[in-house]
This record gives structure tokens, sequence and C-alpha cells, in this order.
């Protein structure tokens, strides 16, 4: 994960501010009616909006960036001990990889790639690899996001992988991912096991929804109204004032995928 620093919040604060103050702006010229259109006044009322939206953020931005930095090194604990406890959990499986593909040794095996947990199953046949999934969903509560390389590796120039693994790592993906709360998502070589995380309680859904649906649906109204043309302005605003409503309950409804 890439390190976000004060300058970065400085410069991300002013372009929202920049993108606020440009949609407010437009939504006051177009509240004050295209035929006669107040410009400058609706200018002003971005630019202040805008200003407000890029200080709330900057203050915001700027705590955050505060709080990891003091806990940057209880981060790097955190993942050491989650790097240390899967190699601890597979670690039984190098008594059964088959020597003649050249063994499977957990220290090589089992590392962080980009702040990502990563099993590269070289070096295993398939009950073996189908054993390393099956010991993963045993335990699953102290896991998160992990990949898994059912071919070859980019660190290795060799290719002792069995064609077998990557079906048998699917096969038992397919009987017990979901019921362990995990999504699979599947590459050419690899699978990632991300959590499918906990939807929002009811509660949640309806403070996130009072948030964001007046701005979300006063916009796509408007948006949609002048895209009608003369003649549909009311088909046009219904259309996205329901538009406005759906993707504000799609938002809404965001899961927490950090578990």
């Amino acid at each position: 994960m890439a390190e976000v620093r004060f300058r970065d919040v400085l410069s991300i604060s002013i372009v929202a501010g920049l993108m606020v103050t440009t949609m407010i702006t437009f939504i006051a010229i177009f509240a004050s009616g295209l035929d006669d259109p107040e410009i400058i006044p609706s200018l002003r009322v971005g630019i202040v909006i805008g200003a407000m939206a890029a200080t709330l953020i900057a203050i915001f931005g700027f705590y955050r960036v505060n709080e990891m930095a003091s806990s940057a090194k209880d981060r790097d604990a955190e993942r050491l001990e989650e790097l240390h406890r899967l190699r601890v959990i597979l670690s039984p499986i190098e008594g059964r990889a088959p020597s003649g593909m050249g063994g499977w040794i957990v220290t090589d095996k089992v590392r962080r790639d980009r702040g990502v947990l990563v099993v590269d199953l070289q070096g295993l046949d398939a009950p073996s690899a189908a054993a390393v999934v099956e010991r993963m969903i045993e335990r699953r509560h102290d896991l998160n996001r992990v990949k898994i390389y059912t071919g070859k590796s980019d660190q290795d120039v060799g290719d002792g992988s069995d064609l077998g693994v990557r079906p048998a790592v699917l096969q038992r993906l397919r009987i017990d991912a979901e019921r362990v709360n995990w999504q699979v998502i599947q590459k050419s070589s690899s699978v990632t096991l991300r959590p499918m995380g906990v939807a929002p309680t009811p509660k949640i859904w309806a403070t996130r929804f009072a948030i964001f649906v007046i701005p979300m649906t006063t916009v796509m109204t408007l948006a949609f109204r002048d895209l009608a043309g003369n003649g549909l302005e009311s088909q046009g605003m219904a259309f996205g004032a329901a538009s406005g409503i759906l993707v504000t309950s799609l938002v809404s409804s965001y899961r927490d995928r950090s578990a």
C-alpha cells in the first residue's frame, strides 16, 4: 500500500474542492434558469461551498495521516504476526510435499507481496494443494485476504506445477469458500481469497442514505432534465430522481471487507 503524506492530502483536498466548486456552480446555474442564468452569484456559491469541502477534507486527511503515522509500528508488527501465523498453519504440509517435485518449504512459499499474503503452491501435487486450502478454511478466523499461486510464480524460473493443482484448489473452494465468508477471485495463474464483507446494519444503511440521497438525487435530476430537452423536462427529472435514489441505495449498501 502506498504511503500517504501531508502533501498528498493537501493535493487531494484542493482537487476535491475544485470538483465540488464546479458541481455546485453548475447546480446553482441550473437552478437559476438557463434562460437568464446568474453566473457570478452561482460561482460565488460554488467557491464558498468548495472551499468548505476542501477544508473539511484537509482536516480529516491530516488527522488520519497523523494517526496512521503514529500506529505504523503496530501495523508492521501485526503484519509480521499474520505472516508467521499463516506459516505455522501450513507448516504440516511440508512433510507431505512430494520430493520428486523439488519439495515445498513454508518459509519460501508463504510470503507477503505488496501487502498481501501469498501462498505459492508450486512444488505440491493436487492432494497436497487441496490440503493447503483445507487448512486455510479451517483457520479462516485467523486470516483475511490471501492470494494463492496455482501456476507458475513470477519469482520462479522453473515450472514445477502439477496441472491438477488448480482444479483441486477450485473444487475445494467451491465447497466451503462461501461458508467461511470468502469471495473467490480467479486469474490465469492465481486465486485471490477476499472477505465477502459484512453487510451494513439498517441503521448504518439509513445514515448513509440520508447523507448521500439529497446531493446525488439533485445532481442527477438536473442533469437528466437538461439531457431530456424541451418538452420532456418532467420525464427527464423523474428518471433522474429515480436513478439518484437507486444509485444512493447501492452506495449505501457497500460492505466492510476488513475482516
